[in-house]
């Protein structure tokens, strides 16, 4: 089984956080991400998301790309989600003899689902970039037995990531 983790594409800010809306270049991600799914995705597919339109505008463009007729929404993939309810989310969803599961949330949730998943640690985990895919591959879903065996980061979100990774090194140096 592969479980592919992807975080939202790049949204506006609105004072409202369930309600930021993609912006053109998060459509422009959500896309680039979605074309590169297609050639890695082999098998019947199933896509999950939060329920922040972030989230569900970054999942329609994969729904469109794999003909899907919808998509299913959780409450637990949200960003404030609990490790534990989102990893019993995608039990269930494997249950219907998917080989593929394509899920979009939200930092810190996935990040902290992908640890749990590969390394069966609590923790916040390594941050995702904005449409950043991980594929983790495992037998079933638990924590500590999954296997990261690639990752896609949009070329925009790849250089945001970089420009995060060292402004928090220079708080650590202090």
């Amino acid at each position: 089984m592969r479980l592919y983790l992807i975080r939202h594409a790049e949204a506006a800010a609105h004072e409202e956080d369930a309600a930021r809306e993609l912006t053109e270049l998060g459509w422009a991600q959500a896309q680039l991400v979605a074309d590169w799914l297609c050639k890695q995705v082999s098998g019947p597919v199933q896509l999950l998301a939060s329920p922040l339109l972030r989230a569900q505008q970054t999942a329609s463009v994969m729904q469109q790309a794999f003909g899907l007729l919808q998509f299913e929404t959780h409450e637990e993939l949200a960003p404030d989600g609990d490790i534990l309810r989102a990893e019993q989310v995608l039990s269930l969803a494997l249950r219907a003899g998917v080989d593929e599961l394509i899920v979009v949330s939200h930092m810190p949730l996935i990040a902290s689902l992908s640890q749990w998943l590969s390394e069966g640690v609590l923790s916040t985990g390594e941050p995702f970039a904005l449409a950043e895919v991980r594929v983790l591959e495992a037998q079933v879903i638990a924590p500590g037995i999954a296997t990261v065996v690639a990752q896609f980061v949009p070329p925009e979100s790849n250089n945001a990531l970089q420009d995060l990774r060292a402004m928090l090194a220079r708080f650590g140096d202090n």
